[in-house]
């Protein structure tokens, strides 16, 4: 069940229990609710059957300590939720590539090697509800669980995953012009080369590459028309 779905807690809802001990001690725990569930804590066990239907943060008290029940945040829901194929990018780093390659209402963003989808989720949150997002994904079984992602994230209205090499030509072929473009392999100047003719004049494109040797060679290898920044 996707998390805005659940307006109180429900079958198959994704909830974080924020327990806290009576000696002050405080641990967070991703469950799924289910009826026929347990969940130990250092705060007690709480039951699925106890907290159906309960509106979301009700506090449950034991001699042990407390527990709160809260509908998990979108970082929550990627950090505790989410299905994982691939290296993913976390939101200190997801957080400050959307701000730079524009992430808002609006906006007509391309996404290259969406992976799980877990940078294609914080550009989603910028761009909906007015905004489109593309991705493209070389394999078909990380495009899958990038959508699924999406669905539980009540995300995926907005974003078009496709199956698809955006060093290839034909893949970009006529899903533009873009106000930006976010990259996440291992060869992004070729990418450069194939969507030059679909990008707006002065869009951005946010490189994201884990190693120096990598930086090394997408400057040694910068296409014309492209300013490094």
């Amino acid at each position: 069940m996707a998390a805005d779905d659940c307006s109180i807690v429900a079958q198959g809802c994704p909830a974080v229990l924020i327990a806290e001990s009576v000696k002050g001690e405080r641990r967070s725990y991703y469950v799924r609710v289910s009826a026929g569930s347990a969940y130990s804590t250092i705060a007690g066990v709480v039951t699925g059957r106890s907290i159906l239907g309960k509106p979301w943060g009700v506090i449950l008290r034991s001699r042990l300590g407390t527990i709160a029940v809260v509908k998990p945040s979108l970082a929550e829901l990627m950090e505790g939720f989410y299905e994982r194929r691939t290296q993913v990018i976390y939101p200190k780093d997801s957080g400050m590539i959307a701000v730079l390659v524009g992430a808002r209402p609006g906006a007509r963003l391309l996404e290259a090697g969406v992976g799980s989808g877990f940078m294609t989720t914080v550009l989603a949150m910028g761009l909906c509800p007015t905004g489109r997002l593309i991705g493209l994904e070389v394999r078909s079984e990380n495009l899958e669980t990038a959508r699924r992602n999406l669905e539980a994230a009540g995300l995926v209205d907005c974003v078009d995953l496709r199956l698809g090499d955006v060093r290839n030509p034909a893949s970009v072929e006529g899903l533009g012009p873009f106000d930006g473009v976010v990259l996440d392999m291992p060869d992004p100047w070729r990418a450069l080369e194939s969507i030059s003719g679909e990008v707006k004049p002065s869009a951005v494109a946010v490189v994201f590459v884990p190693t120096s040797t990598q930086l090394e060679k997408l400057i040694t290898n910068m296409p014309g028309g492209w300013v490094l920044q």
